[in-house]
């Protein structure tokens, strides 16, 4: 994931996120009141909401087989 900030002069902080280093054809943008500090502290919560709200580019891997060897 990459995050980028750009201050704009209207008081609020543009922040844009992409998946595509990940191979996730996702890019999200939203702007925050604030400056870079509260855009980076939004950050978090942005991340979450679009993994949850686009669920299905990002699949859940396997739970790892009960069982195997044992030492």
């Amino acid at each position: 994931m990459t995050q980028t900030t750009q201050v704009l002069p209207d008081g609020t902080t543009k922040l844009t996120v992409s998946f595509l280093d990940e191979g996730v054809n996702l890019t999200g943008e939203t702007h925050v009141k604030g400056g870079q500090a509260e855009a980076l502290a939004y950050l978090p919560t942005f991340v979450s909401d679009l993994k949850r709200n686009f669920a299905e580019l990002f699949p859940v891997p396997p739970a790892p087989q009960q069982g195997g060897m044992r030492p």
